[in-house]
């Protein structure tokens, strides 16, 4: 487990990173008014990915790593699925294209969406080997996957200054969707030889209904963490000026930093606790939980509240002064994305006992709840109100998710954990400082600066007893993926 935990970790900081790159490139290359259309598409396509991935692969991982079923039955029901679920979205963008151009106030999105489309399939196929390898517990293979992607990903900007300079939109798209068929053609070829690992099951059938359900059920989960992280960027893009748009994309680059990090926690706690569920060992699924959420608590909480800390300073360095003006916003969407992450890894803990009710009606409840909340503190009080927003929303969501999981698996936080948040509270006021004394336009030495707080504050944890040294010496040395 803690082998695949920083496998998964190194993949998503090369996604961040490699996102971070294309932003960095685009917020000088475009306009802000077309880093916003960017920031649309870009949104709209992340809300789909995780209704068309998430929902397939925490299914698979799930039914496989329990090894009640047939793998193979497993993954070809699951494949129908997730092709159904493929071709709606399919259609919605490619025949729909013209309505999000009325929709956003803008007629040239409708080209964008329809070469948009052909992402759709392919990130549908991309994250079924991903679940697979996840189900079979190789969290190497899916990470190394995970960390291909963005890499070659990166093509897209000379692929942008010498073949659309003139449209870094659809230069954006067609690099995309060419990184991704390289990384299913690569991904195919490694599941070869994996696939004698798949189990035999027990004799349980694996029902279309099972598939159905755990899919859509997982699907509707991430649709709701979707839309608390990126339907208020849509909002920004319908309610307010196309600027504002662009300087809201910016404060969303890096206030999802965290929530990316804590997929790699979400991607191990389900099969890991599923497995250990199934094989009647509760006492040490509650441990391996502890285990996960004071690893998050102690050591990603820290850049969440660095960066709320020292936003300003931030978006000045990487971008240029004007997008200061979404500071405010930054402070509040780099807690928001957190909050979101650990209610990912809670609803994960909940449904590695095969029961989505509770994470269901969580979801229901919140796509009409939110959205709404979204439109009418954009109208108030613009783009650092509808941050507040969404910060306070997913508060809420974590808190209540806590609530659950204490109430049906135990209680999963720790002394040392609540330790760890006292110390990000103190690491605020700390970061907070540093950013008003020291203020620096370098994005190289405000990182500096960043890695020297960080560094200060592990001693400090390490020396309170949260974590020692031969905790993450054993994430870094054990030989188990």
């Amino acid at each position: 487990m803690n082998r695949g935990l920083v496998f998964n970790l190194i993949s998503n900081v090369a996604f961040f990173v490699a996102g971070y790159a294309i932003h960095y490139f685009l917020g000088g290359f475009a306009s802000p008014a077309d880093y916003g259309v960017v920031g649309t598409i870009i949104t709209v396509l992340d809300f789909e990915y995780l209704f068309v991935s998430n929902g397939a692969r925490q299914s698979l991982a799930r039914s496989i790593a329990s090894r009640h079923y047939d793998g193979c039955q497993v993954i070809v029901r699951t494949l129908v699925v997730q092709f159904a679920v493929v071709a709606l979205f399919f259609l919605i963008d490619f025949a729909g294209a013209p309505l999000f151009g009325v929709m956003f106030g803008d007629d040239a999105l409708a080209r964008y969406f329809r070469y948009a489309a052909f992402l759709v399939p392919a990130n549908g196929l991309y994250v079924v080997m991903l679940g697979i390898n996840d189900g079979l517990q190789r969290f190497g293979r899916s990470a190394f996957l995970a960390t291909f992607y963005p890499m070659i990903k990166l093509g897209t900007i000379p692929l942008i200054i010498l073949v659309f300079p003139d449209d870094p939109v659809i230069g954006l798209e067609v690099g995309y969707c060419s990184a991704m068929i390289v990384t299913i053609v690569i991904g195919l070829a490694m599941l070869v030889p994996v696939w004698r690992m798949l189990p035999a099951g027990e004799g349980r059938a694996f029902t279309w209904r099972a598939a159905a359900h755990g899919t859509l059920s997982f699907s509707l989960f991430f649709i709701m963490a979707s839309l608390v992280l990126s339907a208020d960027t849509l909002v920004v893009k319908a309610e307010l000026p196309s600027q504002m748009a662009g300087y809201y994309t910016g404060a969303m680059n890096f206030g999802k930093t965290t929530y990316y990090l804590l997929q790699a926690f979400a991607v191990i706690i389900l099969p890991v606790v599923s497995r250990l569920i199934a094989q009647g060992e509760r006492d040490a699924a509650i441990d391996k939980a502890r285990e996960l959420l004071l690893l998050a608590f102690a050591l990603i909480m820290p850049m969440a509240v660095t960066i709320s800390a020292t936003s300003a300073t931030l978006l000045a360095a990487f971008y240029s002064p004007r997008y200061t003006i979404a500071a405010s916003a930054l402070s509040f969407l780099a807690l928001s994305s957190f909050f979101m992450g650990v209610t990912v890894m809670l609803n994960m803990l909940l449904n590695a006992e095969r029961d989505a009710r509770f994470s269901d009606w969580l979801s229901l409840i919140s796509l009409i709840v939110v959205v709404t909340a979204f439109i009418l503190s954009a109208r108030w009080g613009g783009i650092t109100a509808i941050a507040a927003t969404s910060m306070t929303c997913t508060f809420f969501l974590m808190t209540i998710s806590f609530a659950e999981v204490r109430l049906r698996l135990g209680d999963v936080m720790s002394c040392r954990t609540w330790t760890a948040i006292g110390c990000n509270a103190a690491l605020w006021a700390v970061a907070y400082g540093v950013g008003r004394l020291m203020p620096t336009s370098n994005f190289l030495v405000l990182m500096c600066l960043y890695a020297l707080m960080y560094a200060a504050y592990l001693a400090v944890i390490a020396r309170a007893g949260v974590i020692d040294i031969r905790m993450i010496r054993t994430l870094v040395t054990n030989r188990k993926e």
